[in-house]
């Protein structure tokens, strides 16, 4: 009875240990569907959907232009990073306008030597310029890690659109939407990472100061060549034509612009909008926004869909534009479209299903929506419900299977909720990771800044954005995320009291005997 007993505490106490304890992280091999959606801390309320850059080392960079009281009130880059683990660091300022105004981030790129490479805009006399600057991802959180601000780009349009991409190597393309010689996209080019650029020529001239090319992306595709596409609006803002073209690194070219999409010159009609593109190597997938061309469906006839085309021969060709998601309506803003880690094209869109029923009563199921590309079909979009309603999503995946998107609430609602994010992960390839590239960085140096044509004025430490009070300085630790450890400390008591007991049994026994 007595060696029962003991047995009986010795199993209970092995029982809270194992339930206690035997907690396991989120394996990022295993599919674990949308986690709860949660506002990124530090952004602040009007902050735009930052700028998703995912490395090899299962971490997620990003950027984004927010104001900052830095020598005055202005908007500054920020920079933080994320991890499945660890969550968001600290935003701090890394980039300010050499122009003494405003810095508006474009784009960054990562080459194969962890390098980052930055463009953004920033106006001085009602004259906006593209700029360029890098810095070894390692220390991107450090200000004086970025090399000093390069205006390559002259008479870039005010609300401007702009990437930049490479080849992993030496050569790096720019794009941007200017009016240099008229308006429309340019280019330019360097061969020796940065260091020096080619003037900005013209891709595709719309011939009309009422039109300008918008939405520009770039991927790299195979036999070095770049794939972009842009869409192009009319000065109140409406969406009238798409178009691709081809750059071949190795010879400066580009090809004659292919226009893939127009809107249908009817009033009320959605024209092509917000392109997205992708190259798996197999396949071009271009995900676009535009006016619904049928009758007799569920979505109204001109009503914003999601449309998509594809080309099987490097852009030469292309399918005619189809519609995946029939029952899907509306626009908001940017969406995504990315490769997994098996090279399958991922979508995240942000629109709505309208439904009624018999009584005519309307109903509205909206939410951000995902689907995947497979063997020529798009999947059934699986939908996450947010807290606020989202607008201008962008994403990111991680290892090849971590999908993180990041979204800002609707710019049309009175007050702003700031920056929100979810995860999945996703039923993929896991990609092995390996550490950044590590850099030795002179960090005392300080470059002045005076006048408008002067170098950017650095700080020798990163500055917390304003709202970095509103989050911890560092990143939780796996144990701060693990949810079983309320129940750890809890048991700790039950545990001594057992011990107890456990001891005071013995002594009586032994004094027994």
């Amino acid at each position: 009875m007595k060696t029962f007993q003991v047995r009986l505490v010795v199993s209970i106490i092995c029982v809270i240990l194992i339930t206690g304890l035997g907690y396991v992280p989120v394996n990022a091999g295993k599919p674990t569907g949308w986690s709860p959606d949660e506002k990124v801390p530090g952004y602040l309320d009007d902050t735009f959907t930052p700028f998703l850059l995912a490395d090899h080392n299962k971490t997620i960079q990003a950027f984004a232009s927010q104001w900052v009281e830095n020598q005055g009130r202005r908007r500054a880059i920020v920079y933080r990073q994320w991890t499945l683990v660890g969550g968001w660091t600290r935003p701090v300022d890394i980039i300010l306008s050499p122009t003494r105004g405003d810095a508006n981030f474009l784009w960054a790129f990562m080459d194969s030597l962890d390098n980052i490479h930055l463009i953004f805009s920033a106006t001085q006399s009602s004259k906006t310029a593209v700029y360029y600057t890098s810095a070894p991802a390692i220390n991107a959180d450090r200000a004086s890690a970025w090399s000093t601000p390069m205006l390559i780009g002259e008479n870039a349009l005010l609300l401007n659109s702009a990437v930049i991409i490479g080849d992993g190597q030496e050569n790096l393309v720019i794009i941007y939407s200017g009016n240099r010689d008229g308006s429309g996209v340019y280019y330019m080019q360097s061969k020796d990472t940065g260091k020096t650029w080619t003037s900005p020529l013209p891709v595709f001239l719309t011939y009309d100061s009422s039109l300008s090319a918008f939405s520009l992306r770039l991927v790299l595709g195979t036999e070095q060549k770049i794939r972009a596409t842009w869409n192009v609006v009319t000065n109140l803002g409406e969406d009238e034509s798409l178009y691709f073209a081809n750059f071949d690194l190795q010879k400066s070219e580009w090809d004659t612009p292919i226009e893939l999409d127009q809107r249908i010159n009817i009033r009320d009609y959605f024209g092509p909008s917000f392109p997205a593109i992708v190259d798996n190597g197999r396949e071009i997938i271009v995900v676009y926004n535009s006016g619904n061309p049928f009758k007799g469906r569920p979505v109204d006839l001109g009503r914003p869909v999601q449309f998509f085309s594809l080309s099987k021969n490097g852009g030469v060709t292309w399918s005619d534009p189809s519609v995946p998601f029939p029952f899907h309506v509306g626009r908001s803003g940017e969406h995504t479209l990315l490769l997994d880690g098996d090279g399958v094209p991922h979508t995240l869109f942000i629109q709505r299903i309208d439904t009624k029923d018999e009584s005519g009563k309307y109903s509205s199921i909206g939410g951000v929506w995902h689907s995947k590309f497979q063997n020529g079909i798009w999947t059934n979009p699986d939908r996450f419900v947010t807290t606020y309603a989202p607008h201008d999503i962008r994403a990111a995946i991680s290892q090849g299977n971590v999908l993180l998107a990041v979204w800002r609430e609707d710019p049309g609602v009175e007050r702003q909720h700031g920056i929100w994010y979810s995860y999945n992960v996703l039923d993929a390839s896991q990609l092995p990771a390996s550490p950044l590239a590590t850099a030795e960085i002179d960090y005392s140096v300080k470059v002045e800044s005076t006048t408008a044509s002067s170098p950017l004025t650095f700080n020798e430490t990163p500055t917390p954005s304003s709202q970095a009070d509103l989050f911890n300085e560092s990143p939780p630790s796996p144990l701060g995320n693990n949810p079983a450890l309320p129940v750890i400390i809890g048991i700790i008591p039950v545990l001594l009291i057992l011990i107890g007991v456990l001891v005071g049994y013995r002594f009586v026994l032994n004094r027994n005997k």
